[in-house]
């Protein structure tokens, strides 16, 4: 009787993985579209749950320094991380704003510059050239692409509807992770429990064991790479501020936020900057590249890895991979987590390919 539940019970695995697989390979929009709806349903419990561990050790550690109940830690604790955030957005905010709309209004104006610029390149091949003149066609670039200003200005109404969508997600997230570490031990407690009551002894202490160790690498990573983060965004600022680029403050922020992203972050940081100040004066947009190409190298070599070290512990395949996989599925937001995602997947991998190793007594020669 219990060799037929094993073979029912592997045989209902492996149909439920090959149906998964046929759906994935005759029907991957349908898949992708319930990633991404699965996704957005959970945002708001996926960042209460990071909330709550990025300020769990605070919390502990404030309780033991100072002997001090759950809801006074919890007071101190949110109090200080409210009073950050909202002194962050009333100071930054406002200014990012402006120089948002500032660039929104001025972009008919850069359209002209570049219908200017190419018509004069387009003139240059005509007379070089006919035929590669013809072939490229750079004539009269404003008409053939004057809708670039309508969708510019409708993509950044789309980003303040999702913004808007994101901080409400976010204080959502905020209220669950208030209640996930006022019953920490209790969930905790709970989490056990169901583990040691499904899995055998060893496997569910294992189970805890991987658990605690991805914990770690997510805490180390977010915090390490937001206070890297932070530090390259008001490097970046001072610096455009001393060169005299244009939106100083908001491209300082773009090249801040956007190197969260290993190796793809500041090439897309630095190319936005490159750009705008172009139209603003040729000359800064080439000292503008040349000091945030520094910068990253200065991210790259020295800082980055004196803040973060070997905190992922995954390869750049690895990491490119995850990030071109994470941003088709779920955008910007999938490149910013599929790096420490993936290091947790390869915590699990790594435990079971060991584990399978051991069985076959192969883990020593391996």
């Amino acid at each position: 009787m219990e060799l037929n539940r094993q073979l029912i019970w592997k045989l209902s695995v492996i149909g439920l993985i090959l149906l998964v697989l046929w759906r994935v390979i005759s029907e991957p929009d349908t898949i992708s579209r319930v990633l991404q709806y699965t996704f957005q349903l959970l945002t708001p419990i996926i960042m209460g749950i990071a909330i709550a561990l990025l300020l769990n050790t605070v919390l502990s550690y404030i309780e033991e320094r100072f002997h001090l109940k759950r809801y006074q830690g919890l007071l101190i604790v949110y109090i200080t991380f409210i009073g950050i955030l909202a002194i962050s957005v009333v100071t930054l905010f406002p200014r990012i704003y402006s120089s948002l709309s500032s660039l929104i209004n001025e972009l008919p104006v850069y359209i002209r510059q570049i219908d200017v610029f190419l018509g004069e390149v387009n003139n240059y091949l005509k007379d070089y050239n006919a035929t590669i003149a013809q072939a490229i066609d750079f004539a009269r670039f404003e008409d053939r692409y004057s809708g670039w200003v309508e969708t510019a200005v409708l993509s950044s109404v789309n980003y303040v509807s999702s913004f808007t969508m994101t901080l409400i997600n976010f204080l959502i997230g905020i209220v669950i992770s208030i209640y996930l570490l006022k019953d920490k031990e209790v969930f905790a407690r709970m989490f056990k429990r169901l583990l040691y009551a499904l899995l055998p002894v060893g496997t569910a202490k294992t189970t805890i064991d991987i658990f605690q160790e991805m914990d770690y690498i997510f805490k180390r990573y977010i915090i390490g790479k937001s206070l890297d983060c932070l530090i390259i965004g008001v490097l970046a600022v001072i610096g455009l501020l001393i060169i005299g680029a244009p939106y100083a403050l908001l491209l300082g922020v773009i090249v801040g936020v956007l190197n969260f992203i290993p190796y793809v972050g500041p090439l897309l940081g630095m190319i936005p900057a490159f750009i705008i100040t172009y139209f603003y004066d040729p000359f800064t947009a080439v000292l503008v590249l040349l000091f945030i190409f520094l910068l990253q190298q200065f991210d790259g070599l020295w800082l980055g890895p004196k803040i973060l070290g070997d905190s992922v512990g995954i390869t750049p395949f690895w990491v490119i991979t995850s990030i071109i996989i994470g941003g088709s599925l779920f955008g910007l937001v999938g490149m910013f987590v599929s790096v420490p995602i993936t290091a947790m997947i390869q915590v699990v991998l790594s435990r079971l390919i060991d584990y399978r190793l051991n069985r076959k007594n192969l883990n020593e020669l391996l």
